[in-house]
């Protein structure tokens, strides 16, 4: 049985890399995701020279701070920022699909022009699941044939899709949440979920409502009970890119 445990959000400021750093070195996450538009992005290409081991996907990002182009008329708002939140079943009617198209190849391109071999992609806020981005994800997948997170709102004819769990999130942040995997994973040869360790810094709280529970997150994904609980399940932790092997 295969797990990934992916850590969201890897750019998003240096206290949030600084915690998926130490919840690969010292935890069980193995594989990450990182925003190309985020401000500590540079930072967080620095720090995963260090760590050649741990899986990196792109975050692809529609709902936080600022896209990587400038040039975008219908998904950013009068100051050049996203959208917060986007509700897709309200808020998408103006926005331009070829937009979001060029934004999100635009981040891939950023992440791989660091020098970067991306696992996968998944995004900030789930968006890549949203019925109204399946012809962009389609797009997306038919340029760079990366696996993708699974949840999706939507059929899709693509082989690599790995299962989504939600399971560690919010008011499910405990070990208690692991406990429930034997019966998931027998389902799947592999299941991913996510989680978004962090040390919290100004930025954190001054831009994400999900915040104090990300030294949580941290202080669990670093425990010996979750280690233990892991191993003694019989679970084997890996990234989407040795996954598939």
């Amino acid at each position: 049985m295969k797990l990934i445990i992916n850590a969201d959000d890897f750019g998003f400021s240096r206290g949030v890399n600084y915690g998926i750093i130490d919840a690969y070195r010292n935890g069980v996450v193995r594989s990450t995701s990182i925003m190309a538009g985020m401000p500590g992005f540079n930072h967080a290409v620095e720090l995963l020279e260090e760590c050649p081991n741990l899986g990196c996907g792109v975050h692809l990002t529609l709902s936080a701070y600022k896209p990587v182009l400038d040039s975008h008329k219908t998904i950013v708002d009068e100051n050049g920022f996203f959208y917060k939140r986007i509700n897709p079943d309200e808020d998408v009617e103006g926005f331009d699909l070829e937009e979001i198209y060029k934004e999100f190849c635009a981040q891939i391109e950023k992440v791989k022009s660091r020098g970067i071999e991306i696992t996968h992609l998944d995004s900030h806020h789930h968006v890549h699941t949203f019925k109204f981005l399946k012809p962009v994800v389609e797009k997306l997948l038919e340029k760079y044939n990366l696996p993708i997170r699974g949840g999706l709102c939507y059929e899709l004819d693509y082989d690599k899709i790995i299962p989504y769990d939600g399971l560690f999130y919010n008011e499910t942040v405990n070990i208690d949440a692991f406990k429930q995997l034997k019966s998931k994973l027998e389902k799947y040869e592999i299941l991913e979920t996510m989680s978004h360790p962090a040390y919290v810094d100004s930025f954190i709280m001054e831009t994400s409502s999900y915040n104090i529970k990300r030294a949580e997150e941290l202080k669990i994904l670093t425990s010996k009970e979750l280690k233990e609980l892991i191993e003694s399940m019989g679970i084997e932790l890996c990234n989407y890119k040795n996954s598939l092997k």
